[in-house]
């Protein structure tokens, strides 16, 4: 009995020790909230380096979600350092944003992911429509069995 205590013991000893300079490191090297910029900047930054990427590319047609839920389609007209302008569809009138106003970028229409995921489904679907005549027309003994050396 005291064998079996003393393997209990050393297996947890043996799982349990490995981490504890883990967890002792862990609590005192905390990082400061000065060190790392805030979830608002990394945003930030991604929608700029997002809207740069687009004027960029010559994908100028954009549909943006603001951070007060509206949303506004148009054109990119031009980015700046802290700001950019929008023509919208329906009017000439542009309009001038800054990179925090705005919470997601979106391209507008179909993605290449979901232009790929159409193609496939419309090659599959004319793949099982062939496969489907091809079975339904099939008869192998269409001219009769016949059988060579056999007698009847």
């Amino acid at each position: 009995m005291k064998r079996k205590l003393w393997v209990l013991a050393l297996g947890f000893a043996l799982c349990f020790v490995p981490l504890s300079p883990v967890a002792a490191q862990s609590q005192t090297d905390q990082p400061s909230s000065n060190s790392q910029p805030s979830k608002l900047d990394q945003q930030i930054a991604k929608i700029k380096t997002a809207i740069s990427k687009r004027v960029t590319d010559d994908k100028d047609r954009v549909k943006l979600q603001l951070r007060d839920g509206s949303e506004v389609k148009g054109r990119l007209a031009v980015a700046g350092g802290d700001s950019f302008t929008i023509t919208k569809d329906k009017s000439s009138q542009p309009m001038t944003f800054t990179y925090a106003d705005v919470q997601k970028v979106n391209g507008q229409g179909l993605g290449r992911g979901a232009k790929i995921g159409i193609i496939a489904a419309i090659v599959a679907g004319i793949a099982a429509i062939v496969v489907i005549k091809a079975v339904r027309n099939f008869d192998p003994f269409e001219n009769g069995i016949r059988l060579q050396g056999v007698k009847f």
